[in-house]
């Protein structure tokens, strides 16, 4: 394996305040459209990927995704087709400056653009980015007798909420699955328990424990609401080796029937811990790192989330001729352990969500998802893996 170098600096080095949340982007390319080089400035941009911000002298500014920022200045500042230049001479005279940022991939694209439009545009950010928070499912503990619901929101108190799910129908389909397996209620209402209540079709099915009509005590509800909660805290693994374990003893002592019988409730749990995503799990406790590619050839980008929340990125730089260069697995190790030793846990979660969610579902993704319970537990060999493969087809690429 080539030595590997490491440059732990991090990405964003401009910190700005909002509604008392610190928010960091990374430092812009600036410059003024009046000034007299600006063909050349702009022949100095970065042929790929970035955003760019347009501060007018009255009004917002605008900002916007290209795939090729230099492209994009000379088309808006330079008219390549004819009658074309008074309308960039009037957008040289309106706007007062022009910042752009490079990026290396969507993901880092869509984590700029949110610190940004948060910064610009804080009424109406979400619309302009078209950011719709995900869906999840939780147990609503608030309540005397809880049921599962599906919920778009992200509550300060920390429960049971899974997420985030690629859509609500996915949602919707891993909360029916669930609840067919308990007792808990499906009715929506807010309970009022009499012996007089009318009950429902799942009381009635035997599907319900009818707290609804006091045929239960509040204890007795919170036992199977327990067994819910472990079912979601692990995707029914738990509670399958327990069934799986019981079946098999009751096929050994030739009772067939018996083991028939627990053999359609695995069934019936395998398909319903089928129905979640692998990357589904508690938000509160949503750790990982996304590895993509960054701007310069050799660049990689190491995007930490910590409990739900993005973290600033980290830099990685691959140099082939360093002989003094630690091992890759070892500068990774140090690199990470470094970078959270102080994470970051304000601003939004459920936003942060809604950018991991459109990331990971999207088919346009373009970067890897390495999920942990805690730094120590990363698969570093996956992960040294996949960077070294990444890094052999851009050598490859290259020379082609």
């Amino acid at each position: 394996m080539r030595p590997f170098c490491i440059f732990d600096t991090c990405l964003c080095t401009i910190r700005v305040s909002l509604n008392g949340v610190c928010l960091t982007v990374p430092a812009p390319i600036s410059f003024d459209p009046k000034s007299a080089g600006l063909r050349e400035q702009i022949d100095a941009l970065p042929a790929g990927a970035g955003i760019y911000l347009l501060h007018a002298r009255t009004g917002t500014p605008h900002l916007a995704r290209s795939g090729n920022l230099q492209r994009r200045m000379r088309r808006l500042f330079f008219a390549e087709q004819r009658g074309s230049d008074t309308a960039s001479a009037r957008l040289r005279e309106s706007v007062a400056i022009v910042e752009c940022w490079t990026t290396g991939s969507r993901l880092e694209s869509s984590l700029v653009m949110h610190s940004l439009a948060r910064q610009h545009h804080p009424d109406d950010y979400l619309f302009r980015l078209k950011l719709r928070i995900p869906w999840f499912v939780g147990l609503t503990l608030a309540d005397p007798f809880p049921r599962l619901a599906v919920v778009n929101r992200v509550p300060k108190r920390e429960s049971m909420l899974l997420g985030p799910f690629a859509s609500r129908a996915s949602a919707q389909i891993y909360e029916q699955q669930v609840a067919g397996l308990f007792q808990i209620r499906r009715c929506t209402d807010g309970l009022k328990p009499s012996p007089e209540h009318p009950g429902c079709v799942y009381g009635e099915m035997n599907q319900c424990m009818r707290p609804c009509q006091c045929a239960v005590t509040r204890e007795e509800y919170g036992a199977e609401t327990q067994r819910v909660n472990d079912f979601l805290a692990t995707n029914g693994r738990a509670a399958l080796s327990v069934l799986t374990t019981a079946r098999d003893r009751a096929a050994e002592q030739t009772d067939f029937e018996q083991a028939a019988q627990i053999h359609k409730q695995v069934e019936k749990m395998r398909a319903a811990s089928t129905a979640r995503d692998e990357v589904v799990g508690n938000v509160y406790r949503m750790n990982g790192v996304a590895l993509t590619r960054g701007v310069e050839a050799g660049e990689f980008r190491l995007w930490p989330m910590r409990e739900g929340y993005w973290q600033d990125g980290l830099r990685l730089d691959i140099a082939q001729d360093d002989e003094q260069a630690k091992s890759l697995d070892q500068t990774l190790r140090e690199l990470l352990s470094t970078g959270l030793r102080l994470p970051v846990k304000q601003g939004s979660r459920a936003e942060d969500l809604a950018i991991f969610a459109r990331w990971y579902y999207s088919s346009w993704r373009d970067g890897t998802w390495f999920p942990f319970r805690t730094i120590e537990d990363l698969n570093y060999r996956k992960l040294v893996k996949e960077i070294s493969a990444l890094a052999k087809a851009e050598r490859a690429q290259m020379v082609s």
